[in-house]
């Protein structure tokens, strides 16, 4: 079996959001999806299967399976192109637990589209102004389980430490925090907007870049700018850019390059199974 290093939303290596993709030469279980992953120690590991003519896609974090990761999908875009699946000007349907995501080889990096889910506002909690240290101006729950806060563009965004074990304890899978084109941001060519995220009960104290947050939050500020191309900005230590285009329907565009940090050949053998998992995902 192949595997590779991706490094996704990175102009160069050690940038951005790694994530392992390793192409499965037929149905493995979970279990042992899960076990490579939490010896991968990716935020996410990205595995692939070609089966019954359609590529099929799945994410695990080190302790648990997700429904959507962006820059998973990302990286499994380039590791197809690595491997020779995927070519340039050509779309590829990959499908997963979230629907079909078309995939494409562009001459600035990939596209990929993503499914925007669904922000629903909710109303101030005082603990959540203490958790973060500043008042948050709008906050709401969504389908992706993310927890969602706006705060003032003048708030040091980059320097916010939260409590970890008060971050597990919030009823949400993961805490997006978010503002405006950032006051410190530095260049000629400043984001629309810049994001955080944390989710430590996923087994991630702090995501470097996190697409499908950024998929999530793009209509609010696809209406607050009255465009249809938004610059994006992740302020992790890693730290990442993308762009994000409106697509129409329920899904939206983020485009970004990606960094192949290594490839090779996974020795260790993984448990055959887990079939029927597998197959849910064919359209």
């Amino acid at each position: 079996m192949r595997i590779a290093q991706v490094d996704a939303f990175a102009t160069r290596p050690f940038g951005g959001n790694g994530a392992a993709v390793v192409l499965l030469t037929g149905p493995v279980t979970g279990q042992s999806l899960q076990t490579l992953a939490a010896e991968c120690a990716q935020s996410e590991t990205a595995f692939l299967l070609h089966l019954q003519g359609q590529w099929l896609l799945r994410w695990f974090t080190p302790t648990l399976e997700v429904d959507l990761c962006g820059h998973g999908t990302l990286a499994a875009a380039r590791a197809l192109s690595h491997w020779g699946v995927l070519t340039s000007g050509q779309r590829l349907d990959l499908h997963t637990r979230s629907g079909a995501l078309p995939v494409e080889q562009r001459e600035a990096g990939f596209r990929i589209r993503l499914p925007t889910g669904r922000l629903h506002q909710a109303p101030p909690e005082p603990g959540l102004d203490q958790l973060l240290g500043t008042p948050v101006q709008q906050r709401w729950n969504s389908s992706l389980r993310y927890e969602v806060a706006l705060v003032d563009t003048a708030f040091p965004l980059a320097a916010l430490t939260p409590d970890q074990e008060q971050l597990r304890q919030r009823p949400c899978l993961g805490l997006v925090v978010m503002q405006a084109g950032p006051a410190d941001a530095a260049g000629a060519d400043p984001p629309d907007y810049a994001l955080r995220f944390f989710a430590p009960r996923a087994g991630i104290p702090e995501d470097p870049v996190t697409g499908s947050a950024h998929a999530l939050v793009a209509p609010y500020w696809f209406a607050r700018s009255g465009g249809r191309l938004l610059k994006a900005q992740q302020l992790s230590r890693r730290g990442g850019r993308l762009q994000v285009l409106a697509g129409g329907g329920e899904q939206v565009a983020l485009q970004g390059e990606t960094a192949l940090v290594w490839s090779g050949e996974l020795l260790a053998g993984l448990a055959p199974g887990g079939r029927q998992d597998w197959e849910d995902l064919l359209p």
